[in-house]
């Protein structure tokens, strides 16, 4: 496997997003912090060997920046170094836009590799102990183009929140926090965003009326939605209350279903409520690619129809804090501009045209007549053959209850599996619940 993505998976799982206003309850107490300022660039790897250097992007393709790797061609040992790819403007380090546009033409820009973790040394593994790592990696520091990120290592985390203050107070992005028992936070402002609300799920068991999670989006510049994330934070038990009557009546149709947390469908509603919440961060890709979300048309008529997936972005531990009234649904109050201004670009990723259709390998009916008419439940198992994008399960159990004497006539429940046989299984006990005495099945 790529170095630079089997260390991407390695030390993702390390990494914890903070509010800052939570260091003091969401930092663990260690032994010893150490800390840095946040660079704004994009993440890469520099690997010397026999006096070669050669530079990867988080990608794990080969990028070439003479620059860097002129430079990282004098350290005299073979070492792979985890680090920042940061652009320079008189003296300082600016945005990752300006990293992104600089790559294209390196030789106009002043581009740094700026070095925070010594993965290997002479093909070895480094220990994990974060004070010999650091002063190993400041043996490395060719020069300002391949520097050391300074780390400053403290005992309390009343010394975070004032380094933070101060990062901040100097226009930095953030902080990046490894504590002695190898876990990482960064610490960053809260992110605040304006978008669509296009769906929402209820509660399930002793909550069952009440609302559990919003589907939302944003508005893309040619008036179409693009999901982005699911929120279920920051609700009272009052405003779950109160909120699923305000979104009943908003009921649409829609082509698209999306599942919620509790593996129950979302119902959609008109796009016209703008909600907004507060997340710790934003991401665009992970180590599988772009994040691809499906993109959505509406009108009056038809409801929701599919446009195909679209890369768009994640919120990490979003919180809702109120709908806005004075918003409305358009790319002026709930585009993505928002967002994508936070953003580095992503590299191409798979295709609409490249996924594969699902296919169903197993379906069940049953009737049963009724005063309104005849009523249906459906169970079905789809395959999705999809499950190596990261974005879809292998298996889908659907079951959809259609009844026209109710005021909602269709209802549908999803449920992801991981193969076959747990599909088969969730598919019969969804049978066994739902199909009683006077039910009849039907030969297709």
């Amino acid at each position: 496997m790529n170095p630079i993505l089997t260390y991407k998976n390695k030390v993702a799982s390390r990494y914890i997003p903070v509010d800052a206003e939570q260091i003091g309850m969401k930092v663990a107490e260690s032994e010893f912090y150490m800390a840095s300022v946040k660079y704004d660039g994009f993440f890469g790897m520099l690997q010397v060997e026999k006096g070669k250097a050669v530079l990867y992007g988080r990608d794990g393709k080969e990028i070439s920046i003479p620059a860097i790797t002129n430079a990282a061609s004098a350290i005299k040992k073979d070492v792979l170094l985890a680090g920042e790819i940061c652009c320079f403007k008189d003296g300082k380090s600016t945005s990752h836009r300006d990293v992104s546009s600089a790559i294209a033409k390196p030789e106009k820009h002043d581009l740094r590799f700026g070095a925070f973790d010594l993965v290997e040394l002479d093909g070895k593994e480094i220990p994990e102990c974060l004070k010999e790592n650091y002063e190993l990696i400041k043996t490395f520091a060719a020069n300002e183009k391949v520097f050391t990120i300074e780390q400053h290592i403290f005992e309390s985390r009343k010394d975070i929140i004032n380094f933070y203050k101060e990062a901040i107070e100097n226009n930095e992005e953030g902080v990046v926090v490894k504590s002695s028992s190898g876990v990482i936070y960064k610490i960053k402002p809260v992110i605040n965003l304006d978008l669509v609300v296009l769906g929402y799920a209820e509660s399930t068991g002793e909550n069952e009326g009440k609302l559990r999670e919003l589907l939302l989006g944003v508005t893309t510049d040619e008036g179409a939605l693009q999901i982005v994330t699911k929120c279920g934070n920051g609700f009272s038990q009052k405003d779950r209350e109160d909120f699923i009557k305000k979104l009943e009546p908003m009921e649409v149709q829609s082509e698209y279903t999306e599942v919620s947390g509790a593996k129950t469908a979302f119902v959609m509603i008109k796009p016209t409520l703008v909600a907004e919440i507060s997340c710790l961060d934003l991401i665009n890709e992970t180590t599988k690619g772009a994040i691809r979300k499906m993109h959505l048309s509406y009108d009056e008529k038809n409801g929701y129809q599919c446009k195909g997936q679209r890369s768009t972005f994640s919120c990490i531990s979003p919180v809702f804090k109120r709908f806005r009234s004075d918003k409305s649904a358009n790319a002026k109050d709930t585009g993505e501009q928002q967002a994508l201004a936070l953003l580095p670009k992503v590299r191409a990723t798979q295709t609409d045209e490249e996924l594969k259709p699902s296919e169903i390998t197993k379906k069940r009916i049953f009737t049963k007549s009724g005063k309104s008419g005849t009523a249906i439940r459906k169970f079905s198992i789809l395959k999705t053959n999809k499950e190596k994008t990261g974005i879809y399960p292998p298996f889908v159990v659907m079951y959809t209850d259609f009844s026209a004497g109710r005021k909602t006539p269709v209802s549908q429940d999803l449920y992801l599996c991981d193969d076959e046989k747990e599909a088969m299984i969730k598919m019969e006990e969804c049978i066994e619940e739902n199909v009683k005495k006077g039910w009849k099945e039907y030969a297709a």
